[in-house]
């Protein structure tokens, strides 16, 4: 670790607001690593945000804009520089046109099946996603009990079950923080592709989201086709399965084989999915019949926690870190370790992985 460790008490007043320092981010990763950031400063509105460019925090020090931490791994126990936190909240359905913060030609759906929903960037997601759930809107039940801020969620264009965010977004609300420009991006804008957009490039990091709007149906079909949903359902009775009923099934499946957050540091899937070309999918799958894979419109997908526990790496444990021996793609931290033993884990696995099936996987998290 480099520099100071401890948190303290000094704070520095930043106009209304003020700036933390020596800030302890136990609380804001979900890896559960004892790291203390050199400012901490958290946005609860507008003004905020207009008071740290004024002030060229952003410019001047080496930032971070921080969600709820669930997909971060820090590579130190000490950032030398200012997390930057949004506490943003409220939801509203289908909001009213606000011409100094808002492009009316985004804001509501022509389309009478469809009703925009606007989350500031500080909500829940898990909270939302319930939110939705009960007032009937379709679109994000599969990503139920996704850990993490709803301004993160198109950062790294979070997915599971077969459903990505991108499938929903309809536009991001952001600020530059270079200079105070409200840029809004349309879906098309923010080129999603699998765990990935343009708010995860260097260059546009400097971006703050704001607000999401949400394109979500008042009626739909459900998306049971990828994982183990319809056994779920099936082994439940359930025939003609709701809203709710699909949201039930993957929060319980999810508990099945994924540790409780604040209970076993993790960030959920550590590692990416990866898509090969059809010559080594089938090169691979006359070697292992019984592999599981998953179209793609650039190859094939497979899925990482197989291709990990086959390398016998499931319920390893190595001090303080191992894998988690439900899930082979989930790498936990059991407490009292450091971000290193993370790190080193992780190239041991990528190191076997790439050993015996000639793939590189890569990992999810983003590491600072």
């Amino acid at each position: 670790m480099k520099g100071q460790r401890t948190t303290d008490n000094r704070q520095q007043t930043l106009s209304n607001n003020i700036i933390r320092n020596q800030y302890s981010l136990l609380d804001l990763n979900t890896m559960g690593f004892k790291v203390v950031a050199k400012n901490f400063y958290e946005i609860n509105s507008l003004k905020d945000i207009d008071q740290l460019i004024e002030n060229n925090v952003f410019c001047n020090e080496k930032t971070l804009i921080l969600g709820g931490g669930s997909n971060i791994l820090f590579s130190d126990e000490y950032f030398d520089g200012t997390v930057i936190h949004s506490n943003l909240k409220g939801i509203t359905i289908n909001p009213e046109d606000d011409s100094e913060s808002s492009d009316p030609q985004i804001l509501k759906s022509s389309n009478p099946e469809f009703l925009i929903v606007r989350c500031m960037s500080g909500e829940v997601w898990k909270d939302f996603v319930d939110f939705t759930i009960d007032n009937n809107l379709y679109g994000l039940e599969n990503l139920v009990d996704i850990p993490g801020s709803v301004g993160a969620s198109p950062v790294q264009n979070i997915g599971a079950y077969g459903v990505e965010v991108k499938d929903c977004i309809d536009c991001v609300y952001t600020i530059d923080l270079t200079n105070g420009d409200r840029v809004i991006f349309r879906n098309e804008e923010c080129h999603f592709a699998y765990r990935d957009s343009i708010f995860k490039r260097e260059e546009n990091k400097k971006y703050f989201i704001v607000a999401i709007d949400f394109k979500l149906r008042c009626n739909g079909q459900l998306n049971l086709e990828y994982g183990n949903i319809k056994d779920y359902l099936e082994k439940n009775d359930i025939v003609s399965p709701t809203l709710s009923d699909v949201a039930k099934a993957i929060k319980n499946i999810r508990a099945e084989k994924l540790p409780e957050v604040g209970v076993v540091g993790s960030v959920g899937s550590f590692f990416q999915n990866p898509i090969v070309d059809e010559d080594i999918f089938r090169r691979l799958k006359e070697l292992y019949p019984e592999m599981p894979s998953y179209p793609n419109e650039n190859g094939v997908k497979i899925p990482a926690g197989w291709l990990i526990d086959k390398a016998g790496w499931k319920s390893y444990k190595e001090n303080h870190v191992g894998v988690w021996d439900k899930q082979a793609l989930v790498l936990v931290h059991y407490g009292g370790g450091k971000p290193e033993e993370i790190l080193n884990l992780m190239k041991k696995i990528q190191d076997s992985v790439k050993e015996k099936f000639g793939i590189e996987i890569k990992p999810e998290v983003n590491i600072v």
